[in-house]
């Protein structure tokens, strides 16, 4: 070892060195030993028989091991760049997905766990609620079907994971357009340099290739209309094969409900959640946007006055009317004119790779954690007789060993996991910005406990010799909201795999979205700013030639954390940016409300979903229909690759109401930190997430902190 560890983690770290073969070869052994194992319990024993520990503790501790291997399977093809190696663990994940239905319409199993029920067994809180929800499985998806039901049954799964994987890849892919400079007039995130020069039919202009991440940024800050009309409708056009695939699952969506017996498949995928009621759901959705649009009308009359300004300023005709593609643009800009908000000065004082420790620090100091990067030599060390360069997937992705450290011991001693990061966007690797599975923890049959492994993979930009990556204060909020589920993976200490971590749809995001709160209290922006001159003499000297290009005369010194005034004046947008990002989430949701709502399959027939969309998005932001409606939808791989969006703004109820009951007195409490991680997060899901919440909070959640976040009143209902 050539550095001075904490200590010598109990196991190593995964290695990354399986081929497209192994992948499904490894899926097909684990399959059939879960089948055997399930079949010998129904060999062996009779519904008389039946108990917890001979029925349902030989299931769960199959399933910890088959959770463990499936999802370092799956993972693969969130982060692999190799075209097979992707396509394989996405057919892992419908093989998995086959075996899941298959296993949910066992009667034979079924009578044997329901018999276990019966017996009315006292258990301790975990294995009644692994009981309570395996049970669910079998009873919610199709048990009581007929042979012919069942087959259709497993047929529309095996449909929905084939059409949901194909539509994912083209909503994710990169989109490649020829611009001229002229086009690009006003883009502040990419750079011209180096971009392909175009020939023949192309000759003077630009190949731009354009991720979420990227398009986002291009999108609002193009200042031509035209060239943002183009790409909002090329990037649609080009993910146009997505809307057959979309429309197509929603009609399977509704068979399968129908079959099911639900209403609708709104009822179908809420009727394990925390709100069970589509129609309060909808209900409150509707209530938010009634809201919050006066605040947003306010936005929008100065947003629709800016586009006036500026097509009278270049001399260019006004039909006076206002588009999908202008609303991301004046948004931004009403915040630098209005608030005098500088989204770039702001992120030079967070550098990726200096805010990352900074935040790792804010978990150390409140919820009792210690992190230890471990690097190449680091493993070859510790592992001598492992491939320690098979334990990083790529070149830049890190490691990070995790410790207990409740005890403020100078030495911990308690291993919790590894947490890995994989930041920069490459060709084919998969977009989005997400924390990861890659193994759950679980305390196995001899007593040893497995540990989590948790990834948390993003596509920021790489840096470069003169500038490392910057993160705008939105990616801030981000980042340190998706290390919030490494968090939740890290600390949860329960028996069963399956409850490991968040698996509650509608409370997945809350302590995720509590943390964010974090990112807007000047304590914290102060802690976590550190100016990106200040890393190296290279970036120091690029930061200064920088600065004098733009006029800048005599000594000049580098700036050290973020300046008062931008810490002012990120809070004075904070409410009008929180209206505007409420609004764009609750026309998201609205959306996928919608094509889960048609309760027979006409309905379904009937929708179409480009023209859907578009009704939704101009009565929710009061914008413009365009007359050629592009396929707009077709981009977001939410619809598909989620379950639900509406949960982002559901379970902000919770989370608002926890910060702001017991964190905004003192965000840095190491006291409430711990109860934190010991009463919710250190639970998994291994209890009722509501009733987390009442110990937590000492009382039932009310919706008051979310509507006051947003200048409302409180709202007595949800």
């Amino acid at each position: 070892m050539t550095r001075n560890l904490i200590a010598c983690p109990p196991t190593p770290p995964p290695l990354f060195n399986a081929t497209s073969k192994s992948l499904v070869a490894d899926v097909k052994r684990i399959i059939d030993h879960a089948r055997c194992v399930q079949d010998d319990i129904v060999a062996n024993i009779t519904p008389e028989a039946a108990t917890f520990a001979n029925t349902l503790l030989p299931l769960a501790e199959e399933e910890n091991h088959m959770l463990y291997d499936r999802q370092l399977i799956e993972f693969y093809s969130s982060m692999t760049t190799d075209e097979n190696i992707q396509e394989a663990s996405l057919e892992a994940e419908e093989l998995f997905s086959k075996f899941d239905t298959e296993t949910s319409l066992r009667d034979d199993l079924y009578s044997l766990v329901a018999a276990a029920r019966d017996r009315g067994e006292v258990l301790n809180a975990e294995p009644q609620r692994f009981l309570t929800v395996f049970l669910e499985r079998f009873e919610q998806n199709g048990l009581s079907l007929s042979e012919d039901g069942r087959a259709r049954l497993r047929d529309i799964n095996a449909e929905l994971e084939r059409i949901k994987n194909e539509y994912v890849k083209i909503a994710s892919q990169d989109f490649h357009l020829w611009l001229t400079p002229e086009d690009l007039e006003g883009v502040d995130n990419i750079s011209l340099d180096g971009l392909k020069q175009g020939s023949n039919e192309n000759r003077g202009k630009l190949l731009v290739v354009l991720d979420g991440l990227r398009l986002f940024g291009f999108m609002r800050s193009s200042h031509n209309q035209a060239t943002r009309r183009r790409v909002y409708c090329e990037c649609a056009n080009l993910c146009s094969g997505g809307t057959k695939l979309l429309e197509e699952a929603i009609k399977l969506r509704q068979e399968k409900a129908h079959l099911l017996s639900y209403p609708t498949y709104n009822h179908f995928r809420m009727a394990s959640e925390m709100e069970k009621s589509p129609e309060k759901i909808q209900a409150f959705l509707e209530d938010l946007v009634t809201q919050i649009s006066p605040k947003y009308a306010a936005l929008m009359t100065r947003e629709r006055q800016m586009k006036k300004d500026d097509l009278k300023a270049r001399g260019e005709d006004d039909d006076g009317r206002f588009y999908d593609w202008d609303r991301v643009y004046y948004g931004h800009k009403l915040m630098v004119k209005d608030y005098e908000y500088d989204s770039s000065s702001v992120s030079e004082y967070f550098a990726l790779t200096e805010t990352i420790p900074r935040m790792l620090n804010i978990f150390e100091k409140v919820m009792g954690l210690r992190f230890q990067e471990l690097l190449q030599e680091d493993c070859a060390g510790l592992f001598p007789d492992l491939d320690h360069a098979a334990m990083f997937w790529y070149p830049d992705v890190r490691l990070f060993a995790v410790w207990d450290d409740t005890h403020d011991n100078s030495t911990p001693t308690k291993f919790l996991g590894y947490l890995y990061m994989d930041m920069y966007s490459r060709k084919n690797k998969r977009g989005g910005f997400s924390d990861l599975p890659i193994r759950p923890a679980f305390t196995d049959v001899d007593g040893t406990r497995k540990y989590t492994v948790t990834g948390l993979v993003c596509n920021f930009e790489a840096p470069t010799k003169s500038k490392p990556c910057l993160l705008e204060h939105n990616n801030v909020v981000l980042l340190f909201h998706e290390l919030g589920h490494a968090m939740h993976d890290l600390v949860a200490e329960t028996k069963f795999a399956r409850f490991h971590g968040a698996s509650c749809g509608d409370f997945n995001e809350v302590p995720s979205q509590m943390l964010e709160e974090w990112c807007w209290e000047p304590e914290t922006l102060r802690s976590l700013s550190h100016h990106y001159s200040n890393l190296s003499p290279e970036y120091k000297a690029a930061w200064l030639k920088e600065v004098k290009s733009k006029g800048a005369a005599g000594e000049i010194a580098s700036p050290d954390t973020l300046p008062e005034h931008l810490i002012e004046n990120l809070g004075l947008t904070q409410q009008a940016r929180r209206v505007q990002t409420c609004l764009a989430m609750a026309n998201i949701s609205l959306f996928d409300m919608a094509i889960n709502a048609p309760d027979s399959a006409a309905a379904a027939n009937a929708i179409n979903t480009t023209q859907l969309y578009h009704d939704i998005a101009c009565k929710t932001f009061g914008i413009d229909q365009p007359a050629d409606r592009p396929p707009k939808q077709a981009t977001e791989t939410t619809w598909l690759a989620l379950d639900g969006f509406y949960v982002y703004l559901a379970s902000q109820v919770y989370s608002r109401d926890m910060y702001r009951t017991v964190f905004k007195p003192n965000p840095m409490s190491r006291e409430e930190g711990l109860r934190y991680r010991r009463t919710v997060i250190g639970k998994g899901s291994s209890e009722d997430p509501m009733k987390m919440l009442k110990e937590f909070l000492g009382r039932s959640p009310t919706p008051d902190a979310l509507y006051a976040s947003f200048g409302l009143e409180a709202r007595s209902t949800t």
